[in-house]
């Protein structure tokens, strides 16, 4: 479906509605955190200029933030003990509001249009499921990603230090054709459309820890002052 019958559907659709401008963005999104609990923020490379600015944020919202790259703006939010991911490849901006409301922008090109709200229960409920698999495919920085195994630890460390995949093989004892398959599989799994960009998400998640066990399970952040969206 192109973009623009996308939006055609968005519009013929019960419970989408357009918010346009910033003003009209802000008021509600106070209005609509002031009395929640819970928000799922995802931020695509292609999206790191803030939407509308900053928004208004109250204390005690649990927030989980999943971006493509290292959290640049939203680094205050971190600092704060926000459960924070990274997956390069991400499909849209959009914040999850107690799993019950979705802002997304009207035109990711244009941030300042505005923002569609949808309360339409089976697009909000298909839209927390695509949240929840991108979370767990996510890495978390300071620890390496589920289900990676110890070879793939060793190539992907073997890559951002700047080998080839030659020197890959030659250091591991393994084939050329095996370390290929195994980077092009996890370009694949995680999204990364270059070794350079594989290299930067998972070696930066674990790269040169001395143990590869999980760090502590992070605890519900508690967060308050602003958000930049």
């Amino acid at each position: 479906m192109s973009e623009a019958a996308w939006l055609q559907s968005l519009r013929a659709t019960r419970g989408v509605h357009p918010l346009f401008g910033a003003d009209a963005v802000v008021a509600r999104f106070a209005e609509i955190v002031s009395e929640r609990s819970e928000r799922l923020v995802m931020v695509p490379a292609s999206s790191r200029r803030p939407l509308l600015g900053t928004l208004p944020m109250p204390p005690d919202v649990r927030t989980r933030w999943l971006g493509s790259a290292p959290a640049g703006h939203d680094a205050r939010l971190i600092a704060a003990g926000a459960e924070h991911r990274i997956l390069p490849a991400l499909p849209a901006k959009m914040v999850i509001i107690d799993r019950a409301i979705v802002m997304t922008p009207i035109d990711p090109e244009d941030p300042l249009k505005g923002v569609w709200q949808i309360t339409a229960k089976p697009l909000v409920r298909a839209l927390v499921e695509m949240y929840q698999r991108l979370w767990a495919r996510a890495a978390e920085p300071g620890r390496w990603p589920a289900g990676l195994s110890a070879r793939e630890r060793a190539v992907v460390t073997l890559l951002a230090e700047g080998c080839t995949d030659q020197m890959v093989a030659e250091q591991m004892g393994l084939s050329r054709r095996t370390i290929t398959y195994t980077v092009a599989d996890l370009m694949e799994k995680y999204g990364a459309h270059s070794r350079f960009q594989l290299a930067l998400l998972l070696a930066g998640a674990g790269a040169g820890m001395c143990s590869t066990r999980p760090g502590p399970t992070p605890a519900p952040a508690t967060t308050e002052g602003s958000l930049e969206y």
